[in-house]
């Protein structure tokens, strides 16, 4: 369905694609692997006609391809769906489907009844759940993973590029997606599925091509090779992920949770982490992982209970008070909330600790001059890869600007308390094993370590200590040692099966 060879694409001075060959047949799931700059991002620009090709050929369904622009790819057949969502959030997913394309009309006005019929069809033959009245801006993050590859399938797709699908999704949500890129490919489409899992490449895909450093490094059979085989190819042969080992010594208590809830609905949690430790939170989309790390950093106002840091009780709220008592948090969405896009580099390394680089105590003006020695000693230990600390963060790969969330973090005095919020999403092998050995690190050094992650491998991989939390309540808390995959699953699938309390309505009770 698609052949690609000897594609080379430069940006002045840099090669970011070398002779790349690639060939995706009907029917099937083909995997594209590799690092974070490894050139998969340029490779699916060409193809969806953001970039030229310098020189090399493409043929879709045995014609040449060479679209100058998206919508002549998307004409041709060829779908694509981002890995950050394109959809305009007060649009419903109907509407969102027909953004850039013709309406169906009717006496010369949009004929919504007709568009509404055509997405249905579409939805119900793909035999998928998703609500068409309600505005995409209040769906989960899964549901708006659903619309983008709906949309995608309006008209006749050929091939479908999926660029980390299930990045923001639940393990359970995730085995949906897997089943419905399954049924594509049964019926005919070519998928190019992109992702840095691995354990799921080898649970959707059929085939593989791995890029490195811009250039095709290794192709064929999912059956044929094995994970440690595809490591090597995308991160070189002495590439090794090592396990999490305990610290040396855990200290004395850091956190503390007494009687904590997150707002007044949730359940109690009675919590402590110790210096040294790593904890790892688990659950499904809505256990309440994000909101307990984000209420532990002040930044949910409805959180009650108590909140302690070395013995020293926190308020309820306020972030600035965590960030001068040695806390600090990496957000899960680096694009909408860890990161200013269209800042520099350096404007985003300094940015939760500007005190730290004022030029005089009494005026809020920067040394730039400080500020810059600051970053740079932030990034130097974390292999952070960039041109000048004036560039826009937005042109670095994601994995180095996740390293930048967290490294910004360690210019100067260390943190006590460090939360991470799904701190690999994204990111390829090299730079996961870069901030698990980090997080290590900082245990080792003797801050206490709290990550929330939907990534079962990546649990059982770092966390010491693993908590499992179902509707808010914490239905597993152990050792990593004395935990499985299974027993992970139970605690958090179990608990969900259980009803909820009935609850009887009280006079004046709020409804």
């Amino acid at each position: 369905m698609l052949d690609i060879e000897g594609l080379t694409k430069r940006f002045g001075g840099v090669v970011a694609l070398d002779d790349v060959h690639m060939h995706v047949a009907a029917g099937r799931v083909h995997a594209l692997l590799g690092e974070n700059g490894a050139g998969k991002s340029t490779l699916l620009k060409c193809l969806s006609g953001v970039h030229r090709p310098d020189t090399g050929r493409m043929r879709l369904a045995e014609r040449d391809f060479a679209p100058r622009n998206p919508r002549e790819a998307e004409a041709a057949g060829l779908r694509s769906v981002h890995q950050e969502l394109n959809l305009v959030p007060g649009f419903t997913a109907c509407e969102n489907a027909y953004v850039g394309r013709p309406y169906p009309r009717r006496f010369g006005r949009v004929d919504w009844r007709a568009m509404r019929t055509r997405f249905a069809a579409l939805r119900d033959a793909h035999r998928l759940d998703l609500d068409l009245d309600i505005p995409v801006g209040r769906l989960s993050v899964a549901k708006c993973q659903i619309a983008e590859i709906l949309r995608a399938l309006m008209g006749e797709a050929r091939v479908l590029v999926l660029d980390e699908p299930t990045a923001s999704l639940s393990e359970d949500e995730a085995a949906t997606l897997r089943r419905i890129v399954r049924d594509l490919a049964a019926h005919g489409c070519a998928i190019i599925f992109v992702s840095h899992r691995l354990d799921e490449v080898f649970a959707v895909a059929d085939d593989y091509t791995v890029l490195r450093n811009g250039g095709t490094v290794g192709a064929g059979r999912v059956a044929d090779t094995t994970r440690d085989e595809v490591v090597a190819l995308m991160a070189g042969a002495e590439f090794t992920h090592k396990r999490h080992v305990d610290a040396p010594r855990i200290g004395a208590p850091v956190l503390e949770l007494a009687d904590f809830r997150v707002s007044p609905v949730r359940p109690p949690i009675d919590l402590t982490v110790r210096a040294g430790e790593i904890v790892g939170l688990y659950g499904v989309i809505g256990s309440g992982r994000s909101s307990l790390l984000k209420s532990i950093w002040g930044a949910h106002s409805l959180a009650r209970g108590r909140v302690a840091l070395g013995g020293t009780a926190l308020p309820q709220a306020g972030i600035a008070a965590r960030i001068r008592a040695g806390v600090a948090y990496v957000s899960e969405d680096r694009r909408s909330t860890g990161l200013i896009m269209h800042h520099s580099i350096l404007d985003n390394a300094i940015l939760p600790r500007l005190a730290r680089y004022r030029a005089t105590p009494r005026l809020p003006v920067v040394s730039w001059r400080a500020a810059r020695a600051g970053a740079r000693q932030a990034l130097s230990g974390l292999n952070v890869k960039y041109g000048r600390l004036g560039e826009r963060i937005s042109t670095l790969s994601g994995g180095n600007q996740q390293k930048i969330m967290i490294g910004r973090w360690l210019a100067g005095a260390r943190p006590r308390l460090v939360l991470l919020d799904e701190p690999t999403r994204g990111v390829d092998v090299r730079s996961k094993a870069e901030i698990h050995a980090l997080c290590n690190r900082l245990a080792t050094e003797g801050a206490a370590v709290v990550f929330a992650t939907s990534d079962l491998e990546e649990l059982l991989m770092l966390a010491g200590r693993v908590v499992v939390l179902a509707q808010g309540a914490v239905t597993l808390d152990a050792p990593n040692s004395a935990v499985t995959r299974q027993s992970v699953l139970d605690a958090t699938f179990h608990a969900l099966a259980r009803p909820l309390p009935q609850q009887t309505d009280q006079p004046g009770a709020p409804k």
